[in-house]
């Protein structure tokens, strides 16, 4: 039995892991391309994936969502552009976060504690990964190619004062830490509701269905 029961449960998770990648993806196409946000907003389901599960399945999240989003590319420009190396930054954002939210029980004490520790997790990841994609936008790209409203806002001061990667590590930390911001505290309601939904629907079946009065059982 524990051995189906575990079958079931990576059953589960892998293919919750492909539902969220691909919600995560639907969720850039949804901000970036059809409103227009100067935002990235896709990471909301790989961090509730890290509530739930941990860095290691958050990650392979992330990896679903990437290899849509080069698969996008390929159709779109011909090309991903090497693009499957802001993984990294990705990566950077899940080690970051799983430092300040790897004891969960302690996100459960009380609102002020829960609130520090996730606006701490939110600024200290955003700023790690500012930094991290501001090297792989200088690596990939020599200039700014992309015209994505969170594009402009990044390169808004890339002048002659101003290098290619400062101005690609500078002109995120802003937008990044927002963006963190945003994204941890939605992953952290998506976890909350995940949670309560699983739970009610594991009681409705530890209780084997609806049970009949005593009396109505007697007479029966």
């Amino acid at each position: 039995m524990n051995e189906k029961k575990s079958l079931k449960q990576i059953i589960e998770i892998a293919l919750l892991v492909i539902v969220f990648g691909c919600i995560d993806f639907l969720a850039v196409l949804l901000f970036q391309d059809i409103l227009d946000i100067p935002l990235f907003l896709d990471t909301i389901f790989m961090t509730a994936t890290l509530f739930l599960f941990g860095p290691v399945v958050a990650f392979l999240e992330y990896l679903v969502y990437m290899g849509i989003s080069c698969i996008r590319m390929m159709f779109a420009c011909g090309s991903a552009h090497m693009i499957y190396l802001y993984s990294i930054s990705a990566l950077t954002i899940i080690v970051i976060t799983w430092l300040f939210i790897r004891r969960k029980g302690s996100l459960k004490k009380n609102v002020n504690r829960t609130f520090i520790i996730l606006l701490s997790a939110a600024i200290f990841s955003g700023l790690a990964c500012s930094v991290v994609s501001g090297f792989i936008n200088f690596f990939i790209y020599f200039k700014n190619e992309n015209d994505l409203a969170y594009d402009r806002v990044i390169f808004a001061f890339n002048g002659e004062q101003f290098g290619f990667l400062a101005s690609a590590i500078l002109g995120r930390i802003p937008v990044t830490i927002l963006d963190r911001i945003i994204t941890t505290f939605a992953a952290f309601g998506i976890f909350n509701l995940y949670s309560k939904i699983k739970t009610s629907i594991q009681k409705i079946g530890e209780g084997g269905g609806v049970q009949l009065p005593l009396e109505t059982e007697n007479k029966l």
